[in-house]
């Protein structure tokens, strides 16, 4: 396991944010990866004569082994060093889109999605694991917003520009396109990326209760404590949302609202645009309120409830509405806010998880809420296929991320409490330690 260099341990400052806007053009990579099926998705079933079951399937396979590797590599992430980690997975990004560039067929897309999902069901947690390497707690929410904010950001970019690929040039280019993209980063990235060390220096100078590098609890203390429960079914739904977004919304706008797919490309890229600034500006003011000295339940916890309860509300108000500017309103809004809750989700599961349990921690957490894209694409497909028309399909099929997001929302007002949390799970650990002790950051 390499070591940190002792130069950059000393200081941080500027390598910590070359660090930080490498893994925001990661995350934006790892989105437009993800989205470019959907964008292409007409022409992908009018090619290989798909139905809408069919390429539902497909837009579910990259879901496939998602979480299983998301969980996977979460462990691994606790006892290698993420830099290469997050090269390996950029590099079978990259990799995966070379079969669909030679001419695959419905097999060799389904094979190449399954491991494109594979490689990237750990992106984020692990991409946040090695920002918090760089940043004590405190000072979490803008870097956990970057990260989860490169999404987005993503969706802003890659949306009109792989649409304009697909269509002057053909689908298949804009596969090519990103194979280019994700190469280029890795060889960036191998010179520019390291480890950060925050987590040694919160142990040896915070007065806090921090866990020190070794501090170790039994996980369903974590993963049974309210503030993870509450936080799950938030995430859940709104995971759910940003599955559908990637695989049918382009499709929903074409099919049921009559838009061309130039008007739809351009469309779908608002709520990309307000994931963005929601996601950057809620990392922002989460700032902003605890250095005021706001609890992490109100900054955190009562505001990643507000952003996926109105998320909620607005995907429930979409089929009602007939208007087509309240009704694109309406899509923009409950296909975006609720993102923030990744961000604040997985600062709030640092925030409660000893250093030493993070990464398996995160990304147990994305494997789990993540099971939402592997059923969403498929689901809804089928009860579009089913219904009487595509418009009375994707109206029941919105139903159901608007009332777990709804849910979501009411729980987090509840039962987020992530200081309370924190103090219970590390007492449990210190138990747990007592044959062999370790000395607590107070002495005590």
């Amino acid at each position: 396991m390499e070591s940190p260099n002792p130069d950059i341990a000393a200081k941080p400052g500027s390598r910590a944010w070359v660090v930080m806007a490498m893994l925001l053009v990661f995350m934006l990579i790892n989105y437009a990866d993800k989205a470019v099926l959907g964008l292409a998705a007409n022409p992908i079933m009018r090619e290989l004569g798909l139905s809408h079951s069919e390429y539902g399937l497909l837009a579910s396979s990259f879901f496939f082994l998602f979480n299983v590797s998301a969980v996977a590599v979460g462990f691994l992430a606790d006892r290698f060093p993420t830099r290469w980690l997050l090269f390996g997975m950029a590099l079978v990004w990259g990799l995966t889109q070379l079969p669909v560039v030679a001419g695959a067929g419905f097999a060799a897309l389904l094979a190449s999605r399954i491991v494109l999902g594979a490689a990237e069901g750990p992106a984020q947690p692990v991409a946040m694991h090695a920002a918090f390497k760089w940043f004590p707690n405190e000072k979490r929410s803008i870097p956990s917003a970057l990260i989860s904010g490169g999404g987005g950001l993503g969706g802003v970019v890659a949306a009109p520009l792989l649409t304009l690929v697909i269509i002057n040039f053909g689908w298949r280019w804009a596969f090519l396109s990103l194979f280019v993209v994700g190469v280029l980063w890795c060889v960036i990235w191998a010179v520019v990326g390291r480890e950060g060390t925050a987590d040694r220096a919160s142990a040896r100078t915070s007065a806090e209760p921090e866990p020190a590098a070794d501090f170790r609890v039994p996980y369903r203390r974590i993963l049974l404590s309210g503030t993870w429960l509450a936080g799950f079914v938030g995430a859940f739904g709104a995971y759910w949302t940003s599955a559908l977004l990637l695989a049918w919304v382009p499709s929903y706008l074409e099919t049921s609202l009559g838009y061309s797919a130039v008007a739809a490309g351009t469309i779908v890229t608002a709520p990309w645009v307000l994931k963005t600034v929601a996601t950057f500006g809620q990392g922002a003011l989460t700032q902003w309120l605890m250095h005021r000295g706001v609890s992490s339940r109100v900054s955190r916890g009562i505001l990643g409830g507000c952003a996926v309860f109105l998320a909620g509300a607005a995907m429930l108000l979409v089929p009602v509405v007939s208007h087509p500017a309240l009704k694109i309103a309406l899509i923009t809004v409950a296909f975006s806010i609720g993102a923030v809750k990744f961000a604040i989700g997985q600062t709030i599961n640092a925030e409660i998880t000893p250093p030493a349990q993070r990464g398996a921690v995160m990304s147990m957490t994305v494997g789990l809420v993540t099971l939402a894209g592997l059923a969403a694409p498929y689901v809804t497909g089928r009860i579009v296929e089913s219904a009487a028309d595509p418009a009375t399909g994707f109206a029941l099929a919105f139903a159901i991320p608007g009332t777990l997001m709804l849910v979501g929302g009411l729980l987090a007002f509840a039962f987020v409490r992530p200081e309370r949390d924190a103090r219970r799970i590390a007492a449990h650990g210190r138990r747990a330690d007592q044959q062999e002790p370790h000395p607590s950051p107070t002495g005590s």
